[in-house]
Formats: C-alpha cells, structure tokens, sequence
C-alpha cells in the first residue's frame, strides 16, 4: 500500500471523528426557560437568534390555557409539537371555532406574512419552533 493511500484512508477514517466533536446534544425539558411578556409562555432559543442570518431554533413552553396572541413573521415558521396539543388559527381575531389542533408529533408550517394565533386549550404545550433571521413578531391590530 501506498503512503497516499495510506494517508487517503486515515482522511476518510478520521473524518466523521472531527463532524462528531462539532454535533451539540440539547435536552430539551433540561433548558432553562425564560419568562416571558405573554402570560404563560416560556421559552429559549436553542441555537441561532432571531436579530442575524441564519436559521434559529427556539424551545417554548404554552401552560394550560395560555394564548399567543395574533400575530405574525417576515419569515416563515415551522412549529413542531413535541407534547401535548397546541390549537392554531389563522387571521387577526382570536376565533377558537378556526382553530386546527395539533397534537404531539405534528408539524405546523406557517408562511411567511400570514397572521396566526396558538392556543393551550388542554394542558401544557411543548413547541420546537424553526425560523430563519433576522426576523420579529408584528402583532395584529
């Protein structure tokens, strides 16, 4: 065998070693959760921040009976329920009758523009939400 060879494989072999020291392991009921100014809802980013380039993660917590009210982004949204059951509508007034609910393992893609509400209707909401800065929340009139 060759020493280029030799080197060609060690590269190949030494390669998934360096990807892995990069990977970052994030319990996500180990977070430590910020207030915030909607009563209810708690939440942290788990990586990337909504102010610069690029996409961002954020861990939030909705207690029972919380609203999130309407609202919407210059980006769009992708909201991944990971426990219990998060109630979303569409448009500028809160209408629980036009509300979709989704449960633990579902996914809610909301485009950009488009005015939403969330809702905890039944229980705590756990919500992974996938977005991509800089963006902001413009609330609804």
């Amino acid at each position: 065998m060759t020493l280029s060879r030799i080197v060609f494989l060690i590269a190949i072999f030494a390669a998934p070693v360096a990807i892995a020291a990069d990977i970052k392991k994030i319990t996500l009921d180990q977070m430590q959760l910020n207030e915030t100014p909607l009563e209810g809802v708690s939440s942290a980013m788990i990586n990337g921040t909504m102010t610069e380039d690029g996409a961002f993660g954020a861990n939030a917590i909705m207690k029972d009976g919380s609203v999130f009210p309407p609202h919407s982004h210059p980006d769009a949204r992708m909201s991944l329920v990971v426990s219990g059951k998060m109630y979303l509508g569409v448009g500028d007034q809160i209408d629980p009758g036009a509300e979709q609910v989704f449960e633990a393992g579902t996914v809610a893609i909301t485009p950009a523009g488009v005015s939403h509400w969330m809702a905890a209707r039944d229980g705590d909401v756990r919500i992974l939400e996938i977005g991509t800065g800089p963006t902001e929340t413009r609330w609804s009139k």
